[in-house]
């Protein structure tokens, strides 16, 4: 299952600035709700703790004018050690796979996601997602009736922004995604 990063040239080259915050960074300072030292203002907690597709929300907000821009797709090897064990035990070496992505809406750059999904994750119909190309994670993951997702950990970003994640499960399989929103998504 190899797979290659492919940044899309066009974008990085107008919206240089757009850069995917990586989940296991471990400056990020991931809290549920309850242990949130300072809770995001008002306009934000719509986007950060709606547990509905927000792919769903942006295709809404959009009128429809909704795409997602790939900019990397890649094996990576280990990871911080919090965000590994979200995964249960894994071999030091076990690989995830990882997909950074920009949801644009009404041609403006709203959300930076990152997904992580750990490589015994991608068997059986899950396999699927390495697949997607531009098409939303979102889509995929709610089209199943069967998807559970974990708690949302929200976290605060510079510029007065904010992220959340959530560990979602699919056929009984983690994956962790991330989605970072930009302010223009307020307006």
């Amino acid at each position: 299952m190899p797979l290659q990063s492919k940044p899309d040239s066009k974008l990085l080259s107008e919206k240089p600035s757009l850069a995917v915050p990586d989940i296991s960074d471990s400056s990020l300072d991931w809290h549920s709700q309850g242990e949130r030292r300072s809770l995001p203002v008002e306009a934000w907690r719509q986007w950060l703790y709606d547990s509905s597709s927000l792919t769903k929300l942006l295709i809404r907000k959009s009128a429809g004018d909704f795409r997602v821009e790939v900019l990397e797709e890649a094996w990576l090897l280990p990871l911080n050690s919090a965000v590994r064990s979200c995964f249960g035990p894994l071999a030091s070496d076990h690989r995830f796979w990882s997909r950074k992505v920009v949801l644009i809406g009404d041609n403006t750059p709203w959300v930076l996601a990152h997904t992580l999904i750990p490589e015994f994750s991608l068997t059986g119909p899950l396999k699927h997602v390495l697949e997607l190309n531009e098409k939303p994670l979102g889509e995929y993951l709610f089209s199943h009736p069967d998807l559970i997702r974990s708690g949302i950990d929200i976290t605060p970003l510079a510029g007065n922004s904010w992220g959340r994640r959530s560990l979602f499960y699919l056929f009984g399989k983690p994956i962790m995604v991330a989605e970072f929103f930009l302010p223009a998504i307020l307006d």
